[in-house]
């Protein structure tokens, strides 16, 4: 790596993504820029609209911002013994944010994943959602402490066409990690064959063709992300859902982080329905590095 963007609102969550990003760029040699983007009024969402019933407070002086900014990027600067370089971005945060990360074409943007809550989070959305759905780079979404640097990771991966750059980013971004390769599958036809009044040995028979099918697909994506690498690559395959298999897999395998494909689509749909990501982000106690 050699450009990694962690953004800061001063939450807790967001040091323990300052202090992630310092010590991932320690490691890589990557160049660490540290963002904040101070709103205008503490409720500028909607066009100011909250700003009226909740109010705006007194606001910091640019030259206010910008020491308190250096200060929180300082701890983790002097523990990781990097240098980041401190950017103060006035606007909408998700928006500023990832143009940021988008034109320096950085390597990993870095967020905290509880920087807002209560009735503001319900009524706008936490930024860093905002930005995991907005940017087209990889996104690490920190919720824990950094003890140590990651030690174990697991890559979910629906065998799709993108499975391939998500399983290799998963393993760049995290070059000494111990990996585990997760799939979660289920046939297509099962709902029907239960419908159909099929036979449990029919089903059965059906459901290990599958089981078959996923594990080949699986070792294929294996070998071919490794590409003669020596890195070991485990598996871990499962019937079911994705999310109560991928659950069931942190609890086992217990990882420091998960690496989640996203896939392209409309964002009103993932914000109102909801997906497979935005569900595991907000219920895995663990950090998710989420690949577009």
């Amino acid at each position: 790596m050699q450009t990694i963007v962690a953004a800061t609102d001063y939450s807790a969550w967001a040091h323990f993504a300052l202090a992630r990003a310092a010590q991932l760029a320690r490691a890589s040699g990557a160049q660490l820029h540290v963002l904040h983007a101070p709103s205008h009024g503490r409720w500028s969402q909607g066009g100011g609209v909250l700003s009226q019933f909740f109010g705006g407070g007194n606001e910091p002086s640019i030259e206010d911002e910008r020491a308190r900014l250096a200060q929180e990027a300082a701890g983790p600067a002097r523990r990781f013994r990097v240098r980041p370089q401190c950017h103060l971005l006035p606007g909408r945060p998700a928006e500023e944010i990832s143009a940021f990360a988008n034109a320096r074409e950085a390597d990993l943007v870095v967020m905290g994943t509880r920087g807002e809550s209560g009735l503001r989070a319900q009524a706008v959305g936490s930024t860093a959602l905002k930005v995991l759905w907005q940017s087209l780079l990889p996104v690490l979404m920190v919720r824990q402490a950094v003890d140590a640097p990651y030690r174990r990771i697991l890559i979910a991966t629906d065998l799709s066409e993108r499975s391939l750059h998500v399983v290799r980013t998963g393993l760049a971004t995290f070059p000494k990690a111990a990996a585990t390769l997760l799939h979660a599958y289920r046939g297509e036809h099962e709902a029907t064959l239960e419908l159909t009044g099929a036979s449990a040995e029919a089903r059965r028979n059906y459901i290990a063709a599958e089981a078959q099918a996923a594990a080949d697909g699986l070792e294929a994506l294996r070998v071919q992300a490794l590409e003669g690498s020596r890195r070991r690559l485990a598996r871990f395959i499962a019937h079911g859902h994705p999310v109560p298999v991928i659950q069931k897999a942190v609890a086992e395998l217990k990882p420091d982080v998960v690496v989640l494909g996203k896939h392209a689509g409309a964002r009103w749909q993932e914000q109102v329905l909801g997906s497979v990501v935005q569900n595991l982000v907000q219920q895995l106690k663990v950090d998710v590095l989420v690949v577009a």
